[in-house]
């Protein structure tokens, strides 16, 4: 029925469909900034890196971070686990969004936020801007000095009311999982590893073959698929969203509401879920002739739900527990239910009478299965109100081109996490005679009848500016100059001060003929953390830009569109809200002061016995001479679009230097100073990074087809040039060497015979090397291994980070292909699934894998050697990944059809469809996903657009 009355809607095969016409130009020709600022793209002095709304939204996740993957050039967007939702607590925890080395400030409509508390929905985005170079920061301040990412969201629009509808819905499927051992092969392995140290195995073959039947409630021989029974591999995700827009000169209106969920892979216990409201409206009124204002609201509220695990209280990831759990607790290690022993107490029997009974031991006295059945459940609730309001007046009465904006910002979160935590009934079971004991001590099945705060957090942000512009046109010339007061004020919970800045900025930019551009900042900023006198610093910038395909002498050069060089360079505060007060002295009161006779206790004076007296004691020695920490910059680049915009390039050198770092100096102070146990801070440390970035695309169309070809990448190396440290030899100095240094121990093998490891020097982490154990260099050659013997033996930041971009449309059908890679770093194995093999806890698949083999020798107790930081562990960290895909069609409807459709869109998507890399056991990306947090998700999904 729905075909057919959207078949009549349909029109016959034009060419030139929306999705064909996605081909044309590279990049918009304005570009919105920080300060309600709108420049031209030709006119900039910085790099230019823009998307619009667009680009935005093709990625299915509920984390509009990851929506960015592969979309700017410069931005690096990691996923670091797959949590459900996204959790105030875990701001740069679960997905870390970098440029130029450092972790970006996320601006939205000029509020620094932080983007778990304010959840946007890609439906609400307009634009999206990355600004790295230094002229560009310093127009917001010193919160900006790491890189900003600007975005803007919808604005109204002049014509028709629109309504927009759409629905998205698929499902995760788990991608990497690493996988342990069941209970036939860790029964072998473990018996293997006593073996090797004379021990008698435990498991003859009675157990092996009452283990492989695999009965969980066998009180023999248990054997109990723990992951299996607790977690599957998929869980499903749904967006769905209602858009308005439209207005006229003179009123601007927005609407939406969004929806977004997804579920949780744990198979049993409470429902495991996040769901997300949005609201956001907007209006903009042209008042009177002069006067314009714009007000928008943002609100929204998530739930999370989830197990309350292990009987957690402020524990935001569950999973994390539950994955240790599997990761230490042997399948064989008791029954999963038992049958309570009938000469049990009175008081026993009472507990467990109707109820289910778990197994446990006095080594593993929790059951997984139980926590996550019957250890109750909480749900975290997220509220965010944002109200922005905008004055725009021209005041061209007093003087023409002079303009005066006002913006006041309120922005408020609010977390509670309500639950409750009941316990299971649980029996000791001895696995050494196969009999159950008493009742677990620890879970004798607590009942809680009513649910109870577990967790609460707050923030507050009031963000004001004042902002004067004057703009002037005549003859070619054009100059612009503004004057910006900017206050702001934080409050959080657990911090008992507020984040208070005041910055006063001025610009001034001028060009003449389009062709020569030169702009100027001045920022003058003020910080709560630092004292009276010290408090203030005046940061001065500036940028030049060069338009050559303006010139005469390349008047005719039909072909080339557009060839800009440009270079920025200045000095920008850092404010990062850290510790406040370092300028003054911090005391404490304790009792830890002993006189008496002198013992091990470290008594001098007095009686025949210890005695402790209350004391007041000096922990920090306040430093009034604090200042600001400053980024010193310069980036300079060229931009060049030919050929009609089929080809677009652009490449930028920077180097930036962090300098004047707040260091604590507890290294270099000697101890002759007095000031053992007491801390003190100088703008000590110092690094650098210097790199470049590069971009080019290339499209064009022949008929109905189109297409845009781009790749991007981006080189650094980093050093840091001062350093807080005292060292013996000089391979241990931190300074000079990369900020992303690994340190460890030169590997050199393993011992291969007795007379080797004679002939060798001692490596002091056991008693005894055995053949077989790792062998590793004696720097300093004094005839030991030990912690002098560490070395850089690699780095842990790519060198390279690279995209690609692939879209193709024919037609009413459009493929576009994402794809990400990092190369030239190195990853170290030493999680837990790289580190274990030893005791009575289980064995990863890793392990078994490389039994015999390349992994150091088995052994019952640990061989502390083996598992030390050192080249042995390091691996390649390189990949690539086709990050997202999407295939659309778009339907040619008649205009004025009967449906009242103006637009349909049908589409099929993908994310992290596919991942080439030499690390197979694991996500290169994040080699801890499934280990100690969520593993990463392939996530495909349908869905359609309507417009009417």
């Amino acid at each position: 029925m729905l075909t057919a009355v959207l078949a009549g809607c349909m029109a016959a095969a034009v060419p030139g469909s929306t999705a064909a016409q996605t081909s044309g130009a590279a990049t918009d020709s304005i570009v919105y900034l920080p300060m309600n600022r709108r420049v031209a793209v030709d006119e900039r002095t910085g790099s230019t890196r823009s998307i619009g709304r667009g680009a935005v939204g093709k990625y299915p996740s509920a984390d509009i971070r990851n929506q960015l993957t592969g979309l700017i050039p410069g931005l690096e967007v990691v996923e670091k686990s797959g949590t459900t939702g996204i959790s105030v607590a875990s701001d740069q925890a679960s997905v870390l969004l970098n440029a130029r080395g450092k972790a970006i400030q996320y601006i939205v409509d000029d509020v620094p936020v932080y983007i778990t508390q304010l959840q946007l929905d890609p439906e609400q985005i307009e634009s999206v801007t990355l600004l790295t170079d230094i002229a560009d920061k310093a127009q917001f301040g010193p919160t900006a000095a790491d890189g900003v990412l600007y975005i803007r969201t919808r604005r109204g629009r002049i014509g028709g009311t629109d309504v927009r509808l759409s629905f998205e819905r698929g499902v995760s499927v788990v991608d990497r999982f690493p996988e342990w051992v069941g209970g036939v092969d860790y029964a072998k392995m473990n018996n293997y590893a006593r073996y090797s140290e004379g021990l008698a195995p435990l498991y003859g073959t009675l157990a092996l073959d009452g283990y492989r039947k695999g009965n969980p409630d066998d009180m023999q021989y248990p054997n109990v698929d723990f992951r299996s029974l607790m977690l599957k591999d998929t869980k499903p995700y749904t967006r769905a969203g209602v858009l308005i827009d439209g207005g006229t000169k003179a009123v601007r209106y927005n609407a939406h509401i969004g929806y977004t969920g997804e579920g949780d892979i744990y198979r049993i216990g409470p429902t495991s879920d996040f769901n997300r409201l949005n609201v956001h409206t907007r209006v903009d009124a042209t008042i009177t002739r002069r006067l314009r204002a714009d007000v928008s609201f943002f609100g929204g509220m998530t739930f999370r739900r989830s197990p309350m695990y292990g009987r957690g209280t402020t524990n935001t990831d569950e999973l994390t527990a539950v994955l240790s759990d599997l990761q230490t607790i042997p399948s064989i290690a008791f029954p999963l239910h038992v049958e309570p022993p009938t000469a049990g107490s009175g008081d026993d029997e009472a507990i467990g009478r109707g109820r289910t009974i778990y197994g446990v031991s006095s080594r593993y006295p929790n059951n997984p299965v139980a926590a996550l059945s019957e250890n109750g459940s909480y749900t975290t609730k997220g509220r965010t109100g944002m109200v922005n309001a905008t004055l725009d007046y021209d005041c061209s009465s007093f003087a023409k081109g002079l303009r005066s904006t006002t913006f006041v910002n309120l922005n408020v979160y609010s977390m509670t996490r309500i639950g409750k935590n009941p316990d299971y009934v649980a029996y000791v079971y001895d696995p050494s005679d196969h009999t159950l004991g008493a009742m677990s001590p620890t879970h004798r099945g607590e009942e809680v009848s009513d649910k109870s705060l577990k967790d609460k957090y707050t923030y507050q942000s009031l963000n004001l500016y004042e902002r004067l512009s004057y703009d002037f046109a005549r003859n070619g010339h054009k100059l612009g100059v503004t004057a910006t007061y900017y206050i702001s004020s934080v409050a959080r919970t657990g911090q008992s001060s507020y984040d208070r800045q005041q910055n006063m900025i001025g610009t001034v930019s001028y060009s003449y003929g389009g062709r020569y551009l030169v702009e100027g900042v001045i920022n003058y900023a003020g910080s709560s953390r630092l004292r009276a006198g010290k408090r203030y610093g005046t940061f001065p910038s500036a940028g030049v830009a060069w338009v050559l395909s303006k010139e005469s002498f390349l008047a005719d050069a039909g072909w080339l569109d557009l060839l800009k060089l440009r270079a920025q360079g200045g000095v920008l505060g850092y404010e990062n809200f850290g510790a406040q007060y370092l300028y003054e002295d911090d005391y404490q009161v304790g009792s830890n002061m002993t006189f008496g006779p002198s013992t091990s206790q470290g008594g001098w004076l007095g009686k025949s016995s210890t005695v402790t007296y209350p004391r007041t004691n000096l922990t920090r020695l306040g430093n009034p001479d604090l200042g600001w920490e400053k980024r010193k910059e310069a980036s300079a680049g060229v931009d060049l679009r030919a050929l009609g915009d089929r080809l677009d390039f652009s490449a930028t050198w920077f180097y930036s230097k962090s300098d004047g770092i707040i260091t604590q100096m507890s290294s270099i102070l000697p101890l002759y100073m007095g000031q053992r146990n007491i801390s003190t801070y100088q703008n000590h440390n110092a690094s650098r990074r210097h790199g470049i970035e590069a971009s080019v695309s290339w499209g064009d169309r022949a008929g109905d087809f189109g297409y845009r070809i781009g790749a991007n990448f981006t080189w650094s190396k980093s050093k840091c040039l001062r350093y807080n440290e005292v060292f013996t030899y000089d391979y241990q100095a931190v300074a000079g060497t990369a900020l992303d240094a690994y340190r460890g121990y030169v590997y050199l093998g393993k011992f291969t015979s007795e007379e080797e490891i004679a002939e060798s020097p001692v490596q002091v982490f056991d008693e005894k090397t055995s053949v077989g154990d790792l062998k590793y260099a004696d720097l300093n050659g004094d005839g030991r291994v030990d912690s002098n013997d560490q070395r850089v033996i690699g780095h842990t930041d790519p060198r390279f980070v690279y995209g690609l971009n692939l879209h193709f449309d024919y037609k009413w059908f459009d493929l576009t292909v994402v794809g990400t890679g990092r190369a030239g770093y190195q990853i170290p194995f030493t999680n837990a699934y790289f580190w274990n093999g030893w005791g009575d806890d289980n064995y990863s698949k890793f392990v078994k894998e490389h039994f015999n083999g390349d992994y150091p020798r088995i052994t019952y107790n640990k061989v502390n050697n083996n598992f030390q930081k050192s080249a042995y562990w390091l691996r390649d960290g390189g990949f690539f990944k086709i990050q997202n895909v999407e295939l659309g069609f778009d339907a040619p409807l008649r205009a004025g059809n009967k449906c009242g459709i103006k637009k349909l869109r049908l589409f099929v998507r993908a994310a992290n469809l596919l991942t080439i890399s030499r690390i197979k056991d694991v996500d290169p990306e994040s080699v801890d996903s499934g280990v100690s947090a969520y593993p990463l998700f392939r996530t495909f999904t349908g869905g359609i657009n309507l417009t009417f």
